[in-house]
């Protein structure tokens, strides 16, 4: 049995109930799933119209709220860290993933993979392009931020994490994680994600670059490395980062393209697959209104699309008049 664990709140209902159609429309015969849901207000019955064999719900929406939280970082993002504490102690491990995430292919290999002594495996920070520019500096000052030394260990992502749950009992993780989360709320630029390789620093096992595929750097391939370009040639996890498929524009590279024909062969095909950033900066009345509407006309892209650029106009309006 492959434990998979992921963190959700009420709006990314159809994103979860999406990854974990992912998952076992890609699982190769014989592999079995239990999924383990971090539930901070997910709407259950929504996910549960994919008739999942093996899922297990743990209502966690009242835990660390008193942690630092956001519009962008809630607190469901904290909520990895109750992993060792939480799942069933008979459940030695477990792989976590964020739900703005596609499966392409069975995780049998990763999850039986051997993690080397380590507590954890986890994909390392690779920005390609011009991105580095733009999101470099919060890596190099990382280490200045926890006070940590400048020795070139390497930064990961917190979105897929294969955790040795066992170690990490051991170290006591999820009482030192959250200390260590309120000992630097002024340091954190990528909360949960700077925690937990300030408190593994050194300790992280790096993952393929194919278990995180950032769509956002798929046109930033020129002189990077081969393993780079295996990995966007032949992803096995896509992570929707900073940009996620959108009705309003429909796919816009070939990734986000296997997203939406996922989508609309799924049970949640009537649903709007992910929130509307566009929509959270509206008055509530306005956003309410405008997203009954885009659900209505999903079985019509071409009017969804014709909307989309309505909206783009009136927003760099809106911009220019400012």
């Amino acid at each position: 049995m492959i434990h998979v664990a992921l963190s959700a709140d009420k709006a990314y209902t159809v994103p979860l109930a999406l990854c974990l159609h992912s998952m076992v429309q890609t699982a190769a015969p014989g592999t079995e799933y239990h999924f383990h849901i971090l539930d901070s207000g997910v709407d259950r019955a929504l996910v549960e119209r994919g008739h999942f064999k093996h899922l297990t719900w743990y209502n966690v929406e009242e835990e660390l709220r008193g942690l630092p939280q956001s519009p962008r970082y809630p607190t469901s993002i904290y909520h990895r860290y109750l992993l060792p504490r939480i799942i069933p102690a008979e459940i030695d491990r477990i792989f976590y993933l964020d739900c703005d995430t596609q499966v392409l292919e069975d995780l049998s290999d990763l999850f039986y993979s051997d993690l080397k002594g380590h507590p954890m495996a986890a994909a390392p920070w690779e920005v390609l392009g011009h991105y580095r520019q733009e999101y470099g500096q919060y890596i190099r000052n990382f280490p200045s931020r926890f006070e940590l030394p400048d020795d070139g260990t390497p930064y990961f992502y917190s979105s897929q994490l294969l955790m040795d749950l066992n170690a990490m009992r051991a170290m006591n993780a999820t009482a030192g994680l959250i200390e260590l989360t309120e000992k630097h709320t002024r340091a954190l630029i990528w909360p949960d994600q700077d925690v937990l390789n300030a408190y593994f620093r050194g300790n992280i096992l790096s993952l393929p670059l194919r278990y995180n595929v950032i769509p956002l750097f798929a046109n930033q391939l020129e002189n990077e490395s081969a393993e780079a370009e295996e990995a966007f040639a032949h992803p096995a996890i896509i992570h929707f980062a900073a940009t996620k498929p959108n009705i309003l524009t429909g796919p816009r590279n070939e990734m986000e393209t296997a997203f939406f024909l996922l989508w609309q062969q799924s049970p949640w095909k009537r649903e709007i697959p992910y929130p509307l950033i566009s929509l959270a900066y509206m008055p509530r009345p306005v956003a309410r209104l405008l997203n009954t509407v885009f659900k209505a006309l999903i079985p019509f892209p071409s009017l969804l699309h014709l909307l989309g650029k309505g909206l783009a106009a009136i927003r760099k309006l809106t911009r220019k008049e400012a």
